[in-house]
Protein backbone atom coordinates (compact mmCIF):
# COMPACT_ATOMS: atom_id res chain seq x y z
CA UNK A 1 0.00 0.00 0.00
CA UNK A 2 1.27 3.50 -0.70
CA UNK A 3 1.85 6.15 1.73
CA UNK A 4 -0.96 8.10 0.17
CA UNK A 5 -3.55 5.44 0.29
CA UNK A 6 -2.36 4.60 4.13
CA UNK A 7 -2.93 8.50 4.89
CA UNK A 8 -6.32 8.04 3.58
CA UNK A 9 -7.53 5.26 5.39
CA UNK A 10 -5.98 6.47 9.13
CA UNK A 11 -8.49 9.87 8.40
CA UNK A 12 -11.52 7.72 7.39
CA UNK A 13 -10.74 5.20 9.93
CA UNK A 14 -10.10 8.45 12.70
CA UNK A 15 -13.36 10.46 10.86
CA UNK A 16 -15.66 6.70 11.39
CA UNK A 17 -14.48 5.47 15.04
CA UNK A 18 -13.09 8.45 16.75
CA UNK A 19 -9.89 6.49 17.87
CA UNK A 20 -7.38 9.69 18.06
CA UNK A 21 -4.64 7.10 17.26
CA UNK A 22 -5.79 7.27 13.89
CA UNK A 23 -5.67 11.24 14.00
CA UNK A 24 -1.86 10.59 15.03
CA UNK A 25 -1.22 7.89 12.48
CA UNK A 26 -2.58 10.19 10.02
CA UNK A 27 -0.75 13.19 10.82
CA UNK A 28 2.41 11.31 10.89
CA UNK A 29 1.47 9.45 7.62
CA UNK A 30 0.46 12.46 5.77
CA UNK A 31 4.18 14.11 6.59
CA UNK A 32 6.15 11.50 5.57
CA UNK A 33 4.05 11.36 2.57
CA UNK A 34 4.63 15.22 1.46
CA UNK A 35 8.19 14.26 2.62
CA UNK A 36 8.28 12.36 -0.34
CA UNK A 37 7.41 14.96 -2.85
CA UNK A 38 9.92 17.14 -4.22
CA UNK A 39 8.46 21.29 -4.70
CA UNK A 40 5.74 22.91 -2.34
CA UNK A 41 3.36 22.97 -5.90
CA UNK A 42 3.20 19.32 -6.28
CA UNK A 43 2.61 18.93 -1.98
CA UNK A 44 -0.07 21.77 -1.89
CA UNK A 45 -1.47 19.45 -4.71
CA UNK A 46 -1.61 16.38 -2.83
CA UNK A 47 -3.31 18.00 0.46
CA UNK A 48 -5.69 19.33 -1.49
CA UNK A 49 -6.55 15.80 -3.00
CA UNK A 50 -6.16 13.70 0.00
CA UNK A 51 -9.05 16.28 1.07
CA UNK A 52 -11.30 15.96 -1.80
CA UNK A 53 -10.67 11.86 -1.73
CA UNK A 54 -11.43 11.93 2.25
CA UNK A 55 -14.53 13.92 1.29
CA UNK A 56 -15.86 11.74 -1.89
CA UNK A 57 -15.07 8.38 0.29
CA UNK A 58 -17.58 9.64 2.96
CA UNK A 59 -20.08 10.38 1.01
CA UNK A 60 -20.20 7.12 -0.37
CA UNK A 61 -20.10 5.70 3.25
CA UNK A 62 -22.38 8.05 4.99
CA UNK A 63 -21.44 9.54 8.53
CA UNK A 64 -23.32 9.86 11.39
CA UNK A 65 -23.60 13.83 13.28
CA UNK A 66 -20.59 12.95 15.55
CA UNK A 67 -18.12 11.36 12.57
CA UNK A 68 -18.92 14.66 10.60
CA UNK A 69 -17.65 17.42 13.65
CA UNK A 70 -14.64 15.06 12.94
CA UNK A 71 -14.82 15.25 9.44
CA UNK A 72 -14.91 18.82 9.21
CA UNK A 73 -12.17 19.39 12.25
CA UNK A 74 -9.99 17.18 9.24
CA UNK A 75 -10.86 19.52 6.94
CA UNK A 76 -9.93 22.61 8.89
CA UNK A 77 -6.27 20.97 10.09
CA UNK A 78 -5.96 19.91 6.07
CA UNK A 79 -6.57 23.89 5.42
CA UNK A 80 -4.51 25.01 7.85
CA UNK A 81 -1.59 22.75 6.87
CA UNK A 82 -1.97 23.87 3.28
CA UNK A 83 -2.54 27.66 4.06
CA UNK A 84 0.87 26.85 6.70
CA UNK A 85 2.68 25.07 3.59
CA UNK A 86 1.55 28.06 1.31
CA UNK A 87 3.14 30.67 2.78
CA UNK A 88 6.41 29.23 3.72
Amino acid sequence: MDTRQECLNHLFRFVQGGNIDEAAVAGGTILAYLATLEGKTVQLAALARLREDLTKRLEKTGVSEEAEDRHIAIEDALAKAHATLQKS
